[in-house]
């Protein structure tokens, strides 16, 4: 039991040339997720903050705990200004501070920051890439 974060793109639906949804379009099936994390409790944190802020939940410092955010089944899609925010943040070694989360591993996050952090600054490389291709970059995580 943990976080598990899985973050990638989704391929855009194929244009039709009579304008008809199709209604057997599963977007599942056009979501693609190359990046995997085990336990990544400050990268989640952020996720997290970002989540509340973009769907009206509380405001940082706010959360009195973590049992009632982001978790499996929400899907965070993320712009280019959430990816070069994160990007700058890595880079630094500035992501913020996880205060509580258990299954998140926060009691190692400063190790676990050190260790993904070139896999999260290609993350931010291919995820603008996919944003010039017309793709959505998702975030999402179970715990």
């Amino acid at each position: 039991m943990g976080l598990d974060v899985y973050a990638g793109f989704i391929k855009p639906q194929p244009e039709r040339d009579d304008n008809v949804v199709d209604i057997n379009d599963n977007i599942g099936d056009r979501m693609e997720s190359p990046y995997y994390w085990r336990k990544h409790a400050r990268l989640q944190q952020f996720m997290m903050e970002l989540y509340d802020e973009k769907n009206g939940g509380p405001k940082r410092g706010e959360r009195v705990g973590m049992m009632d955010s982001f978790n499996g089944g929400q899907i965070l899609y993320l712009e280019r200004e959430d990816i070069l925010t994160l990007q700058k943040l890595v880079e630094n070694d500035d992501l913020p501070f996880c205060p509580y989360g258990f299954f998140w591993g926060h009691q190692f996050q400063e190790e676990s920051m050190r260790d993904y952090k070139e896999q999260d600054l290609k993350f931010c490389e291919e995820a603008l890439k996919w944003l010039d291709e017309g793709k959505q970059v998702f975030y999402e995580c179970s715990w």
